[in-house]
């Protein structure tokens, strides 16, 4: 069932006016999960609204049903018009007509307000211009959702995983994006977030403009980034829900987003961290089989290498070893 034909049903249902025929294809449509949720929304939206101040709908049709029958008689009083509104047959009109265009425009804001895009990379990275010309590199095992009508009342923006953002700038309508346990707030800048579920913290890199950071469960919790910050923020450690904030050098902030390009580039990175990119990078398993091996750091830069001249890479600054098998890496310590 098309949506406009299924918030008039609804609307009808909620002021008492819907047929049995209706009420069969109603209750058809009712089997949707969406429509289910939007129909439980119009019916707690309508429900806080009354707030007990005022009769439900059946109640109030009923009552001007009750009106207009009292009122029926066979005498009319010319020189003394002191009839009710609420008993006359142009206010039951008026009454219907407003009713159902007010359950209407609450089922389309509902609907249109939690309708939202997804946009999935699962082996390929993604490129997407979204409708107030923000530019989005989306990396590999990642997704993000984002309101429909995108800039035109509200920008906002659900991120699991790694994009980077080339945000138009709108100080009208700001940018939310909800990444980790972080809300970003932005008005026109470019920056990098890693955000996948996995990790143990979400990293923001701001390459120009300013960027507002704040703990989702801590409001108070909020930091102001300029360009060449790079932020931490930890979602499970000792110190969760702490901000850590570095200075880079603008060539160094520029390498967080040279994955856009195919780049992987590293500094003094833990392997343990390095190897979440490098299975994203060659699309496979790795896996560290020493506990010392993983907190060794190390830095440099991937592009056009295979797997085994990375990992060759990697020993010439520490003794390791690996084996491949189809698409399971296995790291140990040498010897």
């Amino acid at each position: 069932m098309e949506k406009d034909k299924f918030i008039k049903l609804l609307s009808k249902k909620l002021s008492g006016e819907t047929l049995e025929s209706e009420q069969v294809q109603l209750n058809h449509a009712l089997e949707n999960e969406v429509y289910q949720n939007l129909a439980a929304q119009m019916e707690s939206y309508l429900s806080e609204k009354t707030d007990g101040k005022a009769a439900p709908l059946a109640l109030i049709w009923e009552k001007i049903d009750t009106a207009e029958t009292h009122t029926a008689v066979n005498k009319f009083d010319f020189t003394a018009p002191k009839q009710s509104v609420f008993s006359s047959t142009l206010f039951k009109a008026a009454a219907i007509l407003l009713a159902v265009f007010g359950v209407g425009l609450v089922g389309y804001y509902l609907f249109n307000h939690n309708q939202t895009a997804t946009l999935a990379a699962t082996n390929e990275k993604v490129f997407k211009v979204l409708d107030d010309g923000t530019r989005i590199w989306l990396n590999k095992k990642s997704t993000l959702s984002y309101n429909k009508d995108f800039g035109k009342e509200r920008r906002e923006i659900t991120l699991d995983g790694e994009a980077y953002f080339d945000v138009v700038k709108n100080t009208a309508v700001p940018l939310i994006i909800h990444a980790g346990g972080v809300d970003i707030e932005v008005k026109g800048t470019a920056f990098n977030v890693n955000a996948y579920l996995e990790n143990s913290s979400v990293a923001v890199a701001l390459v120009r403009g300013a960027i507002a950071v704040t703990d989702r469960k801590n409001t108070k919790n909020s930091v102001l980034l300029k360009p060449n910050d790079k932020l931490f923020f930890f979602n499970q450690s000792a110190i969760k829900g702490s901000f850590n904030i570095t200075a880079l050098k603008p060539e160094l902030i520029l390498n967080e987003a040279s994955w856009t390009a195919d780049t992987l580039v590293f500094n003094k990175e833990k392997l343990v961290d390095l190897v979440l990119r490098l299975e994203k990078k060659y699309d496979l398993k790795i896996e560290i089989r020493s506990e010392k091996l993983k907190e060794r750091r190390f830095s440099g830069t991937f592009t056009t290498e295979t797997i085994h001249q990375a990992l060759e890479a990697l020993k010439l600054s520490y003794p390791l070893t690996y084996t491949i098998t189809n698409r399971l890496v296995i790291i140990k310590d040498q010897g």
